[in-house]
């Protein structure tokens, strides 16, 4: 069951927007039709918006002191089983300004801070002691939902996946919507020709469209051709400093990318996807001096090892997470079956990456994602989620009998966050988990 959009209320033709004064439902909360979800304030008065009907509020898509304008998506409620309304949500109640009033848990919070550093002599912009651990919360840890929304997938694959940048566009926006926290995309039909200027901008004409409506999107680009990695990273460096980035990339490790041929052989054709230290070391003197997040892929064990040296000696830039990759029965390419990579979905296999992070002491955060198969269907989802893990998934990796949409595979992924009890990350409760500069 789709969740139910709330939408800050155009209220009145003077009304420019409002501010998130505070929250009344944490994100995971249940609540009765009519509850008090959030409070606004217009300048002029206090909105009060309420629950639309029984259910859950599974993601808060703001931060108290947040200016929200007319239509800006503020939360997503999931009703409870037969209990959609009928009709749209009520209007929210408008109350007259008080003079004073109270303070909000953040601004409470935001107070605190300040005397804290004036007392302490705390810097709010120094970086925390441990650069991926996440920030300190009360109850679960939001999980972060990465959405990777077309890559290698083809149409003759799922007809569902975009083929150009007003389509990458609009299933980004989607899939924000929806709830998830980070958007990673390739070129249109993932072109590998362009050169960095080029392709830079094929992914600004995608990305300028989803920042003008959110700000905070996060979103990330795959990595480009060339000669060398500087060449293949250029776009990046393009993409940072139009603003429209704050992630970028490493796959710390080197393997063949193949794939099946029609009777079962691997194929000939199939590839070295390779990248040397002195290539890692590029992509990570660039996010250091780009002051980027790294999103490391681990296709199997030996790339896991190489990011754990990295991280042991402090090089890895703040805002760096492990994205666990396991091999479906069609491997990445998604071609044929039984030519795969790395590890399997398995329950033992996910603890054997957690038992490396575990004897190296590694408290980076990390996700989960099955490519050339269906995350859903294996174990790996939910024992991620139980073990303080992060989901990834998306058309770049989802392989299946059926052809979802990347909004439907991100609703199923918010869905099962709900069901283990643990809340879904906004964007900027996402960059706060990975803190990202």
């Amino acid at each position: 069951m789709k969740p139910i959009e709330i939408r800050i209320p155009d209220v009145s033709a003077e009304l420019t927007g409002a501010e998130l004064l505070q929250w009344h439902a944490s994100a995971g909360q249940q609540c009765a039709a009519g509850d008090p979800v959030a409070t606004l304030d217009t300048g002029d008065a206090l909105l009060e918006i309420s629950a639309p009907c029984d259910g859950t509020l599974v993601v808060r898509g703001a931060v108290e002191g947040d200016w929200l304008e007319p239509g800006a998506l503020l939360g997503l409620f999931q009703a409870a089983s037969g209990d959609v309304p009928a009709v749209a949500p009520p209007a929210p109640v408008a109350q007259p300004r008080p003079a004073m009033v109270p303070p909000s848990l953040g601004e409470l919070a935001r107070e605190l801070r300040l005397e804290l550093e004036s007392i302490h002599g705390i810097d709010s912009a120094a970086p925390a002691a441990s650069s991926g651990a996440a920030a300190p919360s009360r109850g679960p840890q939001p999980v972060i939902i990465e959405t990777a929304i077309n890559g290698a997938t083809q149409p003759g694959r799922n007809p569902h996946v975009p083929v150009d940048t007003a389509g990458i566009a609009a299933e980004a926006l989607a899939c924000f919507a929806a709830g998830a926290s980070i958007v990673h995309t390739h070129t249109p039909l993932s072109d590998f020709s362009l050169p960095p200027a080029e392709a830079a901008e094929r992914y600004l004409e995608s990305y300028r469209p989803v920042l003008a409506v959110r700000p905070d999107a996060l979103l990330y680009p795959t990595i480009g051709a060339g000669g060398s990695m500087a060449d293949r990273l250029q776009h990046i460096r393009i993409l940072a400093g139009a603003g429209a980035i704050r992630i970028g990339l490493m796959d710390p490790g080197s393997m063949i990318l193949g794939w099946a041929d029609p009777d079962g052989m691997p194929s000939k054709q199939s590839f070295m996807y390779l990248n040397t230290f002195a290539d890692m070391e590029v992509a990570i003197a660039q996010a250091t001096d780009l002051q980027l997040g790294l999103s490391l892929a681990i296709y199997e064990p030996g790339f896991l090892r190489n990011a754990l040296v990295y991280w042991r000696l402090g090089k890895l830039p703040p805002g760096a997470m492990l994205k666990f990759y396991f091999g479906g029965d069609a491997g990445y390419m998604g071609i044929g079956t039984g030519v795969s990579f790395g590890l399997p979905p398995t329950v033992k296999a996910l603890e054997a990456y957690l038992e490396m992070l575990d004897t190296a002491g590694c408290d980076l955060p990390w996700s989960v994602a099955v490519m050339g198969g269906d995350l859903f269907a294996t174990p790996v989802a939910r024992l991620a989620l139980e073990r303080g893990g992060h989901l990834h998934t998306g058309l770049e990796d989802h392989l299946g009998p059926d052809h979802p949409t990347n909004e439907e595979l991100t609703l199923q992924a918010v869905a099962l966050c709900h069901e283990v009890g643990r809340p879904v990350a906004s964007c900027a409760e996402a960059a706060q988990v990975l803190r990202l500069p």
